[in-house]
């Protein structure tokens, strides 16, 4: 920087630059040449090349690989699916035939039914190569579905629910289903029965509801297992479920 400005002040006094001048355009290059040092001595490397075998990142290198699911365990056995525990949900005051439950903000049709974890069993019997006899634990071991549904009541109401559960489709995998089985019958703790046709229970669409949001699925609502048809009316939604037979 010295000698830049000794350059400058011998063009003699009718270069029309004075001395000051010249000392502000120096400093200023000089401070250029120092952050350009600096620069270079804090640049990071360039990156490795690319390994051919990954997948690009984000979306101006063409499309992600889709990350492989993780397989469901089937059934809670041999410490394979952990659980967290449910306390059976403390059933409500009934309000009334299609009233408001103040507790869900759901409208219920019947008083809720009371049912012990520890002895419930929902039963897969009839034309199936393996009758089961599964625990509500084993039920949420299965691949879990959620979905937005609404819950209509023809002439009552409509209730826009969050459900999740199992797939019928999951459950009767297990049992496997004889070639000559056309329909299941869907029983009830309370002995209602109410039969669909074998095909149309195992759409991926139907489920057996366990869990309301995040919560275990209210009393009131058919806390343990509950059918969910979403194209169909509430009043084939069977609650309490307890038996699924096939013939």
């Amino acid at each position: 920087m010295s000698d830049l400005l000794r350059s400058r002040r011998g063009q003699g006094p009718h270069s029309g630059v004075t001395p000051a001048t010249w000392s502000r355009r120096a400093l200023l290059v000089g401070a250029f040449q120092a952050l350009t040092l600096l620069a270079a001595c804090t640049a990071r490397p360039p990156n490795p090349p690319a390994d051919p075998g990954a997948s690009p990142a984000g979306n101006g290198g063409g499309t992600p690989s889709p990350t492989p699911a993780t397989p469901a365990t089937p059934l809670n056995q041999g410490g394979g699916c952990v659980l967290a525990a449910v306390v059976r949900p403390t059933p409500m005051p009934y309000p009334g035939y299609s009233e408001m439950e103040p507790s869900t903000g759901l409208h219920v049709t019947g008083p809720a039914q009371e049912v012990d974890l520890a002895t419930y069993r929902l039963k897969v019997i009839g034309l199936v190569e393996q009758p089961l006899s599964l625990s509500y634990d084993d039920v949420r071991c299965l691949p879990k579905v959620q979905a937005h549904v609404s819950l209509n009541c023809p002439g009552y109401f409509t209730d826009e629910v969050s459900l999740s559960g199992a797939t019928f489709a999951s459950v009767l995998a297990l049992a496997r289903p004889q070639a000559k089985a056309v329909r299941v019958t869907i029983t009830s703790v309370e002995g209602r029965t109410t039969p669909f046709a074998l095909e149309e229970v195992q759409a991926p669409e139907n489920f057996l509801a366990y869990q309301w949001k995040e919560e275990p699925l209210p009393p009131s609502h058919g806390f343990p297992l509950r059918a969910v048809f979403p194209a169909k009316a509430g009043t084939v939604w069977v609650k309490w479920v307890t038996q699924l037979e096939l013939s």
